[in-house]
């Protein structure tokens, strides 16, 4: 399958308003299956499922996901579920 070995510009990234989830998971500094399993368990940023194949994820709920995990000291985040490690 060529598209494991694709390349992803983060210049590239800042144009979409739409991603996939290999193209979301370089967005957020993380990975395909770090947004899988966050999928299969909640907690996880808003996705859409094109197809049985196919997840999506818009920019602007990537933003918000991330907005929504920013705290002011490490007492905040103790007992959150889904927290990327």
């Amino acid at each position: 399958m060529a598209d494991i070995d694709r390349v992803i510009d983060p210049e590239y990234l800042k144009n979409l308003d739409i991603m996939d989830a290999k193209e979301a998971a370089v967005y957020l500094r993380s990975s395909p299956s770090t947004l899988a399993k966050l999928r299969c368990a909640g907690g996880g940023p808003v996705f859409i499922r094109q197809s049985a194949r196919k997840t999506l994820y818009r920019r602007n709920d990537l933003d918000a996901w991330l907005a929504g995990k920013a705290h002011g000291s490490t007492s905040g985040y103790a007992n959150e579920a889904g927290a990327l490690a």
